[in-house]
């Protein structure tokens, strides 16, 4: 009886091992169907972002024989208009002659710009430590006149201490553009207001960037499209001064920074701010967007 007990046990322990080499032989082979569609995923990431880069140089390409082949037939008349305008005493002609320079300076604005929105999409940024506050200062400084001149008053409430990792070229491009957006926004004069704060996104570390001014404002329908490319809010549509792509550049910046960018109003007439996320300087890698 004994016996018959051992041998129970010992049937029962061989099934239960047997049991387990067949999970152990089910796991691993579960295991390797993993790898291999991991593998097979990541190949098809490579092969899309391959056909991607091939689709947007070949978009580039498109862009640069477009914006040249208008630029060609606009560079005289950018140069001749001016001279012929001089040669006409007829104010009504002048007129129609100042109209003609204006519509050709826009045309050869939005060539420009659409040809800096490709460049921008295309090119790799190198993010290197650069200290905030001395950036924005350097925007100011720039617009110094242009603020004075629009009594508008400007507050750079950023410690002197924040680091940020950023492309400075590109960063300034932000800077530039947001300011100047801002000087449009407050022709009675008014307050642009430049402050940061920390941000913890994932495993990075970010900086908050808010550039406020207290101007026009924007309504609900409007902050959710000035970042689409070539839109102009109600005020702006039939001005020759804006293109609707400074923002959308903005954008496509940030978004190769791996930060974010948005804005907010409380409505018409009670100002904006525009936000934008950018690694800080203990961003957890060197590389490059």
């Amino acid at each position: 009886m004994a016996e018959e007990t051992t041998f129970e046990i010992i049937g029962e322990a061989n099934a239960k091992k047997s049991k387990v080499e067949e999970l152990q032989e089910k796991l691993e082979e579960t295991e390797k169907q993993l790898n291999e569609l991991n593998r097979s995923l990541e190949q098809k990431v490579i092969e899309r972002t391959i056909e991607i880069r091939k689709l947007l140089k070949h978009n580039i390409r498109f862009i640069d024989n477009l914006s040249h082949d208008l630029a060609t037939p606009i560079t005289p008349l950018i140069t001749l208009l001016p001279l012929l305008r001089e040669q006409i005493d007829d104010a009504k002609s002048r007129e129609i002659i100042d109209t003609c320079i204006r519509n050709v300076e826009y045309i050869k604005r939005v060539i420009n710009n659409t040809r800096e929105l490709a460049d921008v999409s295309a090119t790799d940024l190198m993010l290197k430590k650069e200290n905030l506050s001395e950036l924005v200062d350097e925007i100011i400084k720039k617009y110094e006149a242009a603020f004075k001149n629009s009594n508008i008053k400007t507050k750079n409430k950023i410690s002197k201490d924040v680091e940020i990792k950023t492309d400075k070229n590109r960063f300034l491009q932000i800077l530039d553009q947001i300011s100047s957006n801002a000087v449009n926004c407050m022709p009675e004069g008014g307050t642009l207001t430049f402050e940061s704060k920390p941000v913890k996104r994932e495993k990075d570390n970010f900086i908050q960037i808010s550039i406020s001014d207290t101007g026009i404002g924007l309504a609900k329908e409007q902050i959710s499209k000035i970042f689409n490319e070539f839109y102009k809010t109600d005020d702006a549509r039939h001005k020759l001064d804006s293109t609707g792509l400074g923002l959308a550049i903005c954008k496509i910046i940030v978004e190769k920074h791996g930060g974010k960018i948005w804005a907010d109003s409380h409505g018409p007439g009670k100002g904006a701010s525009i936000h934008f996320t950018i690694p800080s300087k203990d961003f957890a890698f060197d590389r490059s967007f």
